[in-house]
C-alpha cells in the first residue's frame, strides 16, 4: 500500500473512531436514561391495548389455563387482579390472593361499574382488570363511626399499620376531627380525580356523605405511586450528566490521542528531518537510535512504521550517494596516480632523450655516424616506450571507467587457440570448445600471459596453453618452468606496477601488461589466479560457458 494511501486511511480511521466514541456516548445516555425512567415509572395497564397481549397472554398446558406471568407481575403493580374469563363467562384463571368475582352471577359481574375496571378481547377468551381499593377498609371505618361516632381500637391499629386516616369535613369543608396518621387537608375538589391512574396519586381515597351533613374520607399512602414527572426529571440529568461527562472523557481523549498523533507523526517527522540534515552534512550513515529502531533486528518501531518506505529511500539515498562520493575519490585518486605514474615513467626516457639531444647539439665535439646512430636508436626506443606507456596508461584508465565495449562472438578453441603455438609454445585443446568473448581483447590477453611467460621460460622448456570444460565454466590454463616468482610480488601482481626504465636496459614493456589483463578479464565476466614455485608459474582463467 502506498504511504500517501496509509497515511490517509489512519486519519480517516481517527476521525471514524472519534464520531463513533461521540454516537456511542450518546446512546449509552439514552440507554441509562430508558432504564431510569423503567425503573422508576409504573407500567400503566390501561394503556395496552388487544394487539399488545394477544398472542402470548394465556399460556395452555394440556388442560391447564393459566393467565401469562408478566400480565400478573403488571396487575400487581397496579393493585388490581386480572380475571381470564372464556366465552361463556366462565372464570378460567385469576390473579391476586382471593377471588372476589367468583361468587357473583353474571348479572352481577356485567353490572359492575367500578373505577379502574378495563377489559381487553383475546382469541377465545377476555380479561377483566379489577383495581383494589380501600372499600373494605372505608366500609369498615364508615360503619364504625355512622354506629358508635368513633372508631374502634383494633381498627385504629389497622389505620395505622397502614398508615391510613379517617378525616371528618362539616359541611363548610372545615376538617373537624383526624383520626390515624395527618395529611395535608383535602379540598373538595381533590374528591373528583378519577384514581384508576393508580401510578400518578401519592394518596388512595375513598369519602361518603353522613347523616348531618358531614364527610367522611379514608385516606392511605398509594403502594404503586410512580409518578412520571419527577423520575423524568431525574432521568433527564442523569441523561445529560452521563452526555456531558462522557464528552468530558472523549475530550480527554482527543486530547491523548493528539498527543499520540504527535507521537506517531511528529516524531517521525523530525527523524525524517534529521536524516535529510545528516545528508547536508556528508553524513550517510544508518542511524542507529534505540528509541526509532530495535536494538537486535535493526528495524523501525511500531510508531515508525508508517515512514518505513521514507525511510528507506533516505537508505538508498544515502548508499547512492555514498557510491557516488568513493566514485569520485577513486576518480580523483585514479587520475592522480595516472598523473603521478605517467610523471614518474616518462621522466627516466625524457631525461634520456633530453641528454642525447643535448649532446648531438653540442658543438665542442664532433660525433662519429656511428654514434650519432646508436644516438638516434636510444632515442627512438625511448620515444616508443614512451608511447606505449601512454597509450596502456590510457588505455587502463578507460577499463577502470568503463569505457571500452565488448563485441562478443562465439570462439571455438579448437580453431582459435593454435594460432598462440609456435617452437616456444605447446597448445592442447581438449574437446569442442566454445568461448563467448571479444576476439580481439581475448588475443591481448593470451598474448600478454604468453608474452610474460616466454620472457622467464629457460632455454630448451616450452609454454604449455591448455583449454578445457569445467562443469558449467571454460579453463584456460598458461604454464612455464620459470624460477617462480617472489611471494610479495604475487600479493601484487595484478596491481599497475610500473617498471622503472634507464638508458642502458633494453628490456620491452611498460610494466602494466597483467594490470591490463587483469581488468579485460574483469571485463568479460571471468576470473584469473596464478599459483608459482620452483618448478614454474601457472596462470588458470575461468570464463562462463555459454
Amino acid at each position: 500500500m502506498k504511504p500517501a494511501r496509509r497515511l490517509t486511511l489512519r486519519f480517516v480511521s481517527y476521525f471514524i473512531i472519534f464520531y463513533l466514541l461521540i454516537i456511542s456516548g450518546f446512546i449509552i445516555s439514552l440507554v441509562f436514561f430508558a432504564i431510569f425512567i423503567n425503573g422508576h415509572v409504573g407500567d400503566n395497564i390501561h394503556i395496552m391495548t388487544s394487539s399488545e397481549i394477544k398472542d402470548d397472554a394465556v399460556v395452555e398446558k394440556g388442560k391447564s389455563i393459566k393467565i401469562a406471568d408478566y400480565l400478573v407481575k403488571r396487575a400487581e403493580e397496579n393493585v388490581g387482579q386480572l380475571y381470564l374469563f372464556n366465552q361463556s363467562m366462565d372464570i378460567v384463571d385469576y390473579t391476586g390472593d382471593s377471588c372476589e368475582l367468583c361468587g357473583m352471577t353474571d348479572n352481577e359481574i356485567m353490572a359492575l361499574k367500578q373505577p379502574g375496571m378495563h377489559t381487553w378481547e383475546i382469541p377465545k377468551y377476555y380479561l377483566l382488570f379489577l383495581p383494589t381499593s380501600p372499600q373494605p377498609l372505608f366500609e369498615e371505618a364508615f360503619q364504625n363511626w355512622k354506629d358508635k361516632g368513633e372508631i374502634s381500637s383494633e381498627l385504629l391499629r389497622r389505620l395505622q399499620d397502614k398508615k391510613a386516616s379517617v378525616e371528618i369535613y362539616n359541611e363548610r369543608w372545615d376538617r373537624i376531627e383526624i383520626i390515624g396518621e395527618h395529611y395535608k387537608k383535602l379540598h373538595k375538589p381533590q374528591l373528583l380525580e378519577e384514581k384508576y391512574d393508580i401510578f400518578e396519586h401519592a394518596e388512595l381515597t375513598q369519602s361518603a356523605a353522613l347523616e348531618d351533613g358531614s364527610t367522611l374520607v379514608v385516606r392511605m399512602p398509594n403502594p404503586s405511586y410512580k409518578p412520571f414527572d419527577e423520575p423524568f426529571n431525574k432521568a433527564m440529568v442523569l441523561f445529560v450528566s452521563i452526555f456531558f461527562g462522557g464528552h468530558i472523557i472523549v475530550l480527554i481523549g482527543v486530547v491523548f490521542l493528539s498527543i499520540s498523533i504527535s507521537h506517531q507523526f511528529v516524531r517521525p517527522l523530525v527523524y525524517v528531518l534529521s536524516r535529510i540534515e545528516r545528508l547536508t552534512q556528508f553524513d550517510y550513515s544508518e542511524v542507529r537510535d534505540k528509541n526509532i529502531r530495535h536494538r537486535k533486528t535493526g528495524k523501525l518501531k511500531r510508531k515508525f512504521k508508517l515512514f518505513q518506505p521514507v525511510d528507506e529511500s533516505l537508505n538508498n539515498l544515502s548508499e547512492r550517494l555514498s557510491s557516488n562520493e568513493r566514485q569520485i575519490k577513486q576518480a580523483e585518486q585514479l587520475r592522480e596516480e595516472w598523473i603521478t605514474g605517467l610523471s614518474h615513467d616518462l621522466k627516466t626516457p625524457l631525461s634520456s632523450i633530453f641528454g642525447y639531444s643535448t649532446m648531438l647539439a653540442s658543438e665542442d665535439y664532433e660525433w662519429t655516424k656511428e654514434e650519432m646512430r646508436i644516438f638516434a636508436n636510444t632515442m627512438q626506443e625511448k620515444a616508443t616506450y614512451m608511447d606505449a606507456l601512454i597509450q596502456d596508461l590510457t588505455y587502463t584508465y578507460q577499463l577502470k571507467n568503463k569505457a571500452i565495449q565488448l563485441e562478443k562472438v562465439l570462439l571455438p578453441l579448437n580453431i582459435w587457440l593454435p594460432q598462440f603455438a609456435d617452437e616456444q609454445v605447446s597448445v592442447k585443446i581438449y574437446g569442442d570448445i566454445l568461448l563467448e568473448a571479444d576476439e580481439l581483447l581475448l588475443k591481448r590477453i593470451l598474448d600478454n600471459l604468453i608474452t610474460n611467460a616466454k620472457k622467464y621460460t629457460p632455454d630448451g622448456t616450452k609454454v604449455n596453453v591448455e583449454a578445457q570444460n569445467i562443469g558449467r565454466e571454460i579453463m584456460l590454463t598458461i604454464a612455464d618452468q620459470g624460477p617462480g616468482i617472489p611471494q610479495e610480488e604475487l600479493d601484487n601482481l595484478f596491481e599497475r606496477y610500473y617498471r622503472g626504465t634507464n638508458t642502458t636496459d633494453d628490456t620491452t614493456g611498460t610494466g602494466l601488461g597483467l594490470a591490463i589483463t587483469k581488468q579485460l578479464i574483469d571485463l568479460h565476466g571471468g576470473t584469473i589466479s596464478v599459483r608459482s614455485g620452483v618448478e614454474g608459474t601457472v596462470f588458470v582463467l575461468k570464463f562462463k560457458r555459454k
